[in-house]
């Protein structure tokens, strides 16, 4: 009997011990799987609450991004300015909420008033006055302030206040929103913008089921939505208002992949126990698959926050990293490096004339055209609208840089063939070698900008090499424009002189306005060099208003037969400017038929409808339109026909040459025959000697201008020349 025992002992022991085993593996199976279900849950908890974060923070730098495609521009200067209900419906308005998802839109003027509102996808009564809540009213003044700091502390304030916005989440009317505002500034010298006198744009985002769904399909979170009161035991993130307190709450069921994975594998490890080591690594594998799939989300992700979305490139901050890494190495002795900036010429008439789809279609195309031109070594970056970026590493020797910016300004220049159908720009390259340029990131970036500059300054279409002169330039046109407006400001530092212009008997037919500057804190700066500088910076229809008026209030003084003012082509280009010509002859009461407005025909003269609506008025309200320089620029007949020109003035170039054997004295003879086949006026300019003067009487010209017959006078020396007028004899 005993030995029976000890004989079923044995197995029934075994059985135990394998059974003890089994449970043993088992249970450290479930244990395991249980952590690694946990840790599993943990982390897909966390890329939620992660993404949840940046899908938020999304919306709202979004905001502001969407605002600028509308608010950073002349048109919406000058649109908003005249109250322009329709424009504005059209491009800050409707618009946005049709395009971009806003549900609400006001535009306030510089009093913080609304102007305009849209909400809903509804246009406001204009006639009914809106009611900002006081909230908004608090950001636009918080606002207002920081452009102020800006402005005060900025080389470029215009350049710098546009990329200003301030936004806050906040309760509106009892709802939770995200607000932006920022400010409404011109993107070139076609308008100005006077420091404090800034339309806002507000933009409101409903924090709502709408946007809830949407952040929540972006990562398939489920029951997605906003609520006001803290929830507890369910997955959430906190939206803070301005001080920090927390407003509203993003709430989620969170996604539990471990434990869906137990629930589908828990009948099988029922039926299945003795193959736990089995289930065991199905479960390893099956957890390293969703880890690989985490760590390929987490990678998606962080590609997003370092590239371009619309060009598929690296954005501005990852390339400025790139940079930063770059540029120590090729001081250290390693592969020369060279950065080269990039700017489109006129990509804006692209998305004014085909809209902002075929502009979008044009910055992808550029950016695979720069891409297939560089090498696997070097980095191609959007920095944002059409301004890219380049790192050449192993490519600053002098020809084959060259050679390399003359192939991509070629590449670059070649037609585009959109959807919208075909068109062509071309590129303004800036470059500059880490060899060449001390300092650091900043250092080499400034130099670029130098040299892009100089590049659009000498054309456009061209590519530029930096040297120390170029940035000196720079500076020194900073330094002037920096003056400028200080001097506008002031306005006690300008001076007009006037030259005369006498017939051929010597009486006064008319004067000539020239701007001068001798109040500038470096000394007299050239006329030629701060009028471009202001033309270049937006200030040119202040100051060219200002020596309007200086000019006809001296003329009707002094009772002159006519006055001559230049006239800039970025003036004619002003839909304002009739009127405040005209305002200007009513205010000095000088005669319309008493002006003559100067046009230079070196100067590419816009033919836009505006330049044609501002002359053909100008004419029609009786002041003449002189072409000076001419023959020297485009084509003379062409400008002559197409602006209504009624004086020419013939350049100092050829009056200079006359009596040579070089044929000069045929060529002006043509002219003059020419100017009184088409019923023009004709005056010569630069006449210096009285060879010079008979000759042109002889060819028929009779009306002169040049030092011979007077030099540019201040107000109190013209009017001490005692210049005789028409009918008087000359003393």
């Amino acid at each position: 009997m005993t030995r029976r025992f000890k004989t079923h002992a044995f197995p029934a022991r075994l059985i135990a011990l394998i059974a003890a085993a089994a449970a043993l593996a088992l249970l450290s199976v479930v244990l395991v799987a249980r952590q690694a279900v946990r840790e599993v849950d943990a982390d897909a908890f966390e890329h939620q609450r992660a993404f949840v974060e940046r899908a938020v923070q999304a919306e709202a730098e979004r905001i502001p991004v969407e605002q600028r495609a509308s608010t950073y521009w002349d048109d919406a200067v000058l649109q908003t300015r005249a109250n322009d209900q329709d424009w504005m419906d059209d491009n800050l308005g409707l618009w946005m909420q049709d395009f971009y998802g806003h549900d609400r839109s006001y535009v306030l003027g510089p009093d913080d008033r609304p102007v305009y509102g849209a909400v809903d996808g509804r246009r406001l009564d204009p006639a009914v006055p809106i009611q900002l809540d006081g909230r908004l009213a608090e950001l636009a003044s918080r606002l207002r302030g920081l452009i102020a700091e800006t402005q005060a502390g900025a080389e470029d304030p215009a350049e710098a206040v546009a990329e200003l916005s301030f936004g806050s989440t906040i309760l509106l009317e009892g709802q939770p929103v995200l607000v932006s505002i920022t400010p409404i500034m011109p993107d070139s010298d076609g308008a100005t913008q006077a420091a404090g006198q800034e339309y806002l744009h507000v933009a409101v985002q409903d924090l709502d089921d709408a946007l809830a769904r949407r952040i929540g399909e972006a990562d398939n979170l489920r029951d997605a939505a906003f609520v006001r009161e803290a929830p507890e035991g369910q997955a959430q993130v906190a939206l803070h208002d301005a001080g920090g307190a927390p407003l509203v709450w993003f709430t989620w069921t969170p996604d539990q992949p471990g434990l869906r994975l137990v629930q589908t594998m828990k009948p099988v490890v029922t039926l299945f126990g003795l193959f736990s080591l089995g289930l065991f690594v199905a479960l390893v594998v099956r957890l390293w698959f969703s880890a690989r799939y985490l760590q390929r989300s987490e990678a998606e992700a962080r590609y997003l926050a370092s590239h371009d979305a619309l060009a598929g490139l690296p954005n501005r901050m990852h390339f400025e990293e790139r940079l930063a890494e770059a540029l120590p190495a090729a001081r250290a002795g390693g592969a020369r490096m060279a950065l080269i900036s990039v700017d489109l010429d006129h990509f804006k008439k692209v998305n004014d004339t085909l809209g902002h789809a075929a502009g979008d279609e044009l910055i992808r195309q550029v950016s695979s055209r720069m891409l297939a031109q560089v090498r696997r070594s070097d980095t191609v970056a959007r920095l944002g609208g059409d301004e890219f970026g380049i790192i050449l590493i192993g490519m600053a020797e002098g020809e084959a840089l060259a050679t390399f910016c003359a192939g991509l300004v070629h590449l670059l220049s070649l037609p585009y063939q959109l959807q919208a159908g075909l068109v062509q720009v071309s590129a303004s390259i800036g470059v500059a070698t880490a060899e060449e340029v001390g300092g650091g990131v900043e250092a080499l970036q400034r130099a670029a900008d130098a040299a892009l500059y100089r590049a659009k300054l000498d054309g456009r279409s061209r590519f530029c090499i930096f040297t120390e002169a170029m940035d000196d330039g720079l500076r020194r046109r900073h330094e002037i424009e920096r003056d400028l407006r200080l001097a506008l400001a002031a306005g006690d530092q300008f001076d007009v002189h006037y030259q005369p212009i006498l017939d051929r008997d010597g009486s006064l037919f008319a004067a000539e306005a020239l701007l001068r500057w001798p109040g500038a804190p470096g000394g007299p700066v050239p006329p030629e060099l701060f009028i471009a500088v202001a033309e270049e910076s937006g200030m040119i229809e202040e100051l060219g208003l200002w020596v309007l008026r200086e000019a006809c209030a001296f003329a009707q003084q002094m009772a002159l037969p006519k006055i001559s003012v230049n006239v800039s082509a970025v003036q004619l280009r002003s839909v304002r400017f009739t009127a405040d010509v005209l305002a200007v002859l009513e205010d000095t009461g000088l005669p319309p038929e008493r002006l003559e407005l100067e046009l230079t025909e070196r100067c590419a003269l816009d033919s836009g409808a505006a330049t044609h609506r501002n002359l053909k008025d100008l004419r029609a309200a009786g002041v003449m339109i002189a072409l000076d320089d001419f023959a020297t620029g485009h084509s003379l007949l062409q400008y002559v026909r197409d602006f209504d020109i009624d004086v020419i003035k013939i350049d100092q170039s050829f009056v200079s040459r006359l009596g040579s054997v070089d044929g000069t004295d045929q060529v002006v003879r043509a002219l003059v025959d020419l100017g009184h086949a088409m019923g023009l006026e004709i005056i010569a300019e630069g006449v210096e000697t009285e060879a010079q003067r008979e000759a042109l009487i002889g060819i028929g010209c009779h009306i002169f201008q040049g030092y011979l017959l007077g030099r540019p006078l201040s107000r109190e020396a013209f009017r001490g020349a005692g210049f005789p007028q028409a009918g008087e004899r000359p003393a």
